[in-house]
């Protein structure tokens, strides 16, 4: 609000007030002039005379308060028909000063939601804003690849052990470690340590984790897919773990039980460097 609205509504007031005591103060001596020039001007009537100026004036009193609060009573149920959800939306709905004042807070309100949003800054275990990691919950997002991870695997191998919420991954993932650990043989071990710093760290995970977590499970999503794929037989069975370790062509491309990352059928899948 301006300094000229504010001495436009101070001088309102102002004027008002002294209009409406000046008003009172010259009724009420009127009636007392009256009163004392009836007392002294005839002494047998006098207390008529009195008793008629002092109805007059009583009389006025009372259909000054009937008008006025006849206008409040008017003025109060026009504003109950005003809808609860009007908005005014143009200056012609509203008067100016009101229009100007609406203007003006609005744009009040609109300077400070923007100058209050955060810029350039993230909150610990979250993606930064705009980002392709925005509004992820680190911690919350590593924690569900355990699900999705165990899902597919038993796919791959429903004999697999039940999940357990505070078993390690390593030891959960232990009987599909023959596939899981083809190119990369700490693979699964990177993993368990994202899972458990998620679990149980109180510093919240960071963006790399994050990304080191989503490479690792797609990885071996995709190492899983391959052979849920490629791994049926004919009548719908799938092959054993002997199978894997032992193909009845031999094992060339195998070392210490694991895939060589030149020679393994899924390189090619893998981003392998």
């Amino acid at each position: 609000m301006t300094w000229r609205s504010t001495l436009g509504s101070f001088l309102y007031h102002a004027t008002f007030t002294l209009c409406f005591i000046l008003t009172t103060v010259l009724v009420a001596g009127s009636c007392v002039s009256i009163v004392l020039q009836a007392r002294l001007a005839s002494r047998g009537v006098a207390n008529w005379n009195v008793l008629i100026v002092v109805g007059s004036y009583l009389a006025l009193g009372i259909i000054s308060a009937i008008i006025f609060l006849s206008r409040r009573h008017t003025g109060l149920k026009r504003l109950k028909t005003i809808p609860k959800p009007y908005v005014a939306v143009k200056r012609g709905d509203v008067p100016k000063p009101v229009s100007d004042l609406i203007a003006e807070e609005y744009t009040r309100a609109c300077i400070a939601a923007a100058v209050s949003r955060p810029t350039g800054r993230t909150h610990p275990g979250w993606g930064a804003p705009e980002s392709e990691y925005a509004n992820v919950h680190f911690r919350s997002a590593i924690l569900q690849t355990i699900l999705d991870l165990d899902s597919l695997a038993r796919k791959f191998l429903p004999e697999l052990p039940a999940l357990r919420p505070h078993r390690p991954m390593i030891e959960h993932l232990r009987p599909l470690s023959f596939v899981l650990l083809q190119e990369d043989p700490c693979r699964l071990k990177d993993y368990d340590e994202l899972v458990e710093q998620a679990r149980y760290d109180e510093e919240e995970p960071t963006e790399d984790d994050w990304r080191r977590c989503e490479e690792i499970v797609e990885q071996m999503k995709t190492i899983l897919t391959f052979y849920i794929k490629a791994g049926a037989t004919d009548d719908g069975r799938r092959p054993s773990r002997d199978q894997y370790l032992h193909p009845p062509h031999g094992d060339p491309y195998a070392s210490d039980g694991f895939y060589s990352a030149t020679s393994s059928p899924i390189a090619p899948y893998l981003q392998v460097t």
